[in-house]
């Protein structure tokens, strides 16, 4: 009796999310060390969030177009998107002000989640 295969359609995408969320806290972590060691830790707050998002996207889309290993753009875009998602929401839920920050959080996210998976499709190949 032969099994069924599993199509498992969104694997790729949680495991790259799951990864990207994890880059991303080993990112903050040291950097929210450093800034509480400043003084002025208030001004360098938002740059750190900024940086450790988009390392995060990136980690994120090069982790789901491994796993594809095709169609590195869509996959790294779409990736994005999931992985920015819980970001939007907390950020509705708990900023009193909405301003152009959240639209380029979501941005840079999509952005470096797509070099991302292009990244990763790319690496797999065979040379």
């Amino acid at each position: 009796m032969r099994k069924k295969k599993r199509n498992d359609k969104l694997k790729p995408y949680l495991l790259g999310t799951l990864f990207g969320y994890t880059a991303m806290i080993l990112t903050i972590l040291p950097a929210a060390l450093i800034l509480s060691m400043m003084r002025s830790a208030s001004k360098g707050a938002g740059a750190a969030a900024v940086i450790s998002l988009m390392i995060g996207g990136f980690v994120c889309g090069k982790t789901t177009g491994l796993v594809r290993k095709r169609d590195g753009l869509k996959t790294g875009m779409l990736c994005g998107l999931i992985f920015s998602v819980p970001i939007i929401l907390i950020t509705i839920i708990f900023s009193s002000k909405t301003d152009g920050s959240l639209f380029l959080k979501t941005a840079l996210c999509v952005a470096f989640a797509a070099v991302g998976g292009v990244s990763g499709v790319n690496s797999s190949e065979e040379r």
